[in-house]
């Protein structure tokens, strides 16, 4: 998400010669292989609390709040950067564009099974 404004401004300054490849989810080596795990904050209209708060879950979210009144819900979370590609324009989507979505690094976690072939550690 932090990235959208400066990558399209290098886009529009140097066009075809600047290659971005699609994000990746880099891992820490420490006494053993680490992932980025992303705290996360969203606050949405009340009809689309359900469908945002059951997605993260599908998505092995640990959801540490979740409330919802007449004129929004928030959710708090965290969860491996790896199931959070690409989920700023899902939110947008499942919101109708109407809800905020913040995220950060919050720590990294020791990961039991190693990563997808092709992913980068």
């Amino acid at each position: 998400m932090a990235l959208e404004r400066p990558v399209q401004r290098l886009m529009d300054l140097y066009g075809e010669m600047v290659r971005i490849g699609p994000p990746t989810v880099r891992y820490r080596h420490a006494d053993g292989l680490e992932q980025p795990i992303m705290g996360l904050r969203v606050l949405c209209p009340p009809t689309s609390f359900e469908r945002i708060r059951e997605d993260l879950r599908q998505r092995l979210a640990a959801i540490t709040d979740a409330e919802v009144n007449r004129r929004f819900g928030i959710v708090r979370a965290s969860a491996p950067l790896a199931v959070l590609l690409g989920y700023p324009d899902r939110f947008a989507e499942m919101s109708g564009g109407k809800g905020r979505l913040v995220m950060w690094l919050s720590h990294y976690e020791q990961l039991d099974d190693p990563p997808p072939a092709g992913i980068a550690a």
